[in-house]
């Protein structure tokens, strides 16, 4: 990775508009991502494992054809992140064959909460009291999205403990990505591509012990179309933006947001899986879209020292 020097602390520490709009992109991208996956119908190992498999030569052609390089340092450092990206996708496609969307929103909506505790002590962030409580309307607001659904949040016991999983993997890459990029100048493309080849080392001895051939010869053509979508959309340019937008937006801030993902998620359930939203999933929404906005404008904390 290339020295601290080129990325000054003045730099990555200055949000401004085209950051949240990128923010917003991502946010778009992720909250489709639960839906997109239930459309997936090969076993959670296997569908992993192919998601990052046809993600790794796009990213690969990207970084050879703008002449950027994976060095030994971002490859070292993108170890322990990339696994725990990777083993979060299986817990992800796991959980959704096991419930409805609604019910991986409700884990990924303890996120926030989990960020603003980790981020003081770990990236030096220390959210102001209106953060602290806007941040707890916004997870009300996004409680409301999800509790909304009433009979429709549907999950077996094993549901649960998977989804629980797979938030807590997301929250180790993500956390382990915003300090990676905090100490050098990570390029994200090149970044990304180191991920994704470390989740795909991760999940593939797991997937070729847990899995059969018939399961990929037997796949549909909409299964790997879904898959597409999910690897290069959602997962290519979903995740390179997010690695840029780390670099400039404060964790507590960007975590925050990903609450939207829960409101994205729930309204595209309804049209594509059949999960109907409620008015009061629409009152939800609005309270987690107003405080998230109130968060934003807030200034960065590192701007008040």
């Amino acid at each position: 990775m290339k020295p601290a020097a080129t990325a000054p602390q003045s730099d990555r520490t200055t949000e401004s508009g085209i950051h949240y709009t990128a923010l917003l992109c991502v946010v778009l991208l992720w909250g489709s991502g639960p839906v997109v996956t239930k459309l997936v119908t090969v076993p959670p190992v296997t569908g992993a494992a192919l998601r990052f498999a046809i993600s790794i030569p796009l990213l690969s052609a990207i970084v050879v054809a703008t002449r950027r390089r994976v060095s030994g340092p971002t490859m070292r450092a993108a170890a322990a992140p990339g696994a725990a990206f990777g083993t979060n996708l299986v817990f992800v496609f796991a959980t959704l064959q096991e419930a409805t969307v609604a019910v991986l929103v409700v884990a990924v909506s303890l996120q926030p909460a989990a960020i603003l505790v980790i981020a003081g002590p770990m990236f030096g962030e220390r959210p102001t009291r209106p953060h602290i409580a806007w941040t707890l309307v916004a997870i009300s607001g996004a409680a409301i999205v999800i509790l909304g659904a009433g009979s429709e949040l549907r999950t077996s016991p094993l549901g649960v403990v998977l989804s629980l999983l797979a938030v807590a993997l997301f929250t180790a890459y993500f956390v382990l990505t915003r300090a990676a990029r905090l100490k050098t100048a990570v390029d994200p493309i090149e970044w990304m591509t180191a991920i994704n080849i470390w989740a795909f080392l991760a999940v593939a001895p797991i997937a070729l012990f847990a899995s059969d051939w018939a399961d990929v010869t037997g796949m549909e053509g909409s299964d790997w179309f879904w898959l597409a979508v999910l690897a290069y959309m959602t997962g290519v340019l979903g995740h390179v933006l997010m690695s840029w937008v780390h670099g400039y937006v404060e964790a507590s801030r960007s975590s925050l947001s990903m609450l939207l993902m829960n409101v994205v998620a729930v309204s595209l359930a309804w049209p594509v899986h059949d999960e109907p939203m409620t008015w009061i999933q629409g009152v939800g929404g609005l309270i987690a879209l107003g405080s998230v906005a109130a968060v934003l404008r807030i200034p960065p904390a590192s701007a008040n020292r």
